[in-house]
């Protein structure tokens, strides 16, 4: 009997210091994590000379909305640069390619120390966002020649041709040259040194200054 009583009296008082714990405590859920900010772009960034941050940054977006900035472009330059765009939380590096068209139009030029002025046109490229064609006797001697030049930062560089002689020799003509910007956003070629080799020790150096019309 009163072992009964034991073990009755041990099952009470493990059903009561069961009741006595407390219940655990429900776990938090984990707090969801933010998506990564991205920066989505419409696009190659292709732009005209003289132009500002507002039009590159009309290429990019933010996924959270957030504003991006801009900066590592020189608007006064032309052809290929690398601009870095920022928000609080991101940054990213995309080319950006400056036009040469602006350089476009009517010029009349000198050669050398020659008071003598010739006329010419430039035109751009429809191919090439960088690139104009020169059109114009650019050796004073009356015939007109067609030649094209690509533009990096400030720097013209004439793509080579081969110049026909009156003995019908044909010899290499390069060139490299440079443009300014001038008021109210102008910008033209300013000058061009022109090479023609007739031999590796025979070459004859033209300076080619420009003034847009």
């Amino acid at each position: 009997m009163k072992k009964h009583i034991l073990i009755l009296a041990s099952l009470v008082l493990c059903i009561a210091f069961t009741a006595c714990e407390k219940e655990p405590k429900p776990q938090k859920e984990p707090k969801p994590q933010p998506e990564p900010v991205t920066l989505t772009f419409s696009g190659d960034i292709v732009i005209d000379l003289g132009s500002t941050d507002a039009d590159v940054l009309e290429f990019v977006t933010a996924s959270d909305k957030s504003e991006v900035s801009v900066s590592g472009i020189d608007y006064d330059k032309v052809g290929e640069q690398e601009a870095t765009f920022k928000t609080a939380d991101v940054n990213a590096k995309k080319k950006v390619y400056v036009k040469t068209d602006k350089l476009a139009g009517d010029y009349g030029f000198t050669i050398d120390y020659d008071p003598s002025r010739y006329s010419c046109s430039i035109t751009q490229s429809a191919t090439y966002y960088n690139k104009i064609a020169i059109y114009g006797d650019l050796f004073g001697i009356g015939n007109n020649l067609l030649v094209y030049a690509f533009g990096q930062g400030d720097v013209l560089t004439m793509e080579k041709f081969y110049l026909e002689l009156y003995d019908g020799l044909k010899v290499p003509v390069t060139g490299v040259g440079s443009f300014e910007k001038l008021g109210f956003g102008v910008y033209q070629v300013k000058e061009m040194t022109v090479t023609v080799t007739f031999a590796a020790d025979d070459k004859e150096v033209f300076e080619l200054t420009f003034m847009k019309q």
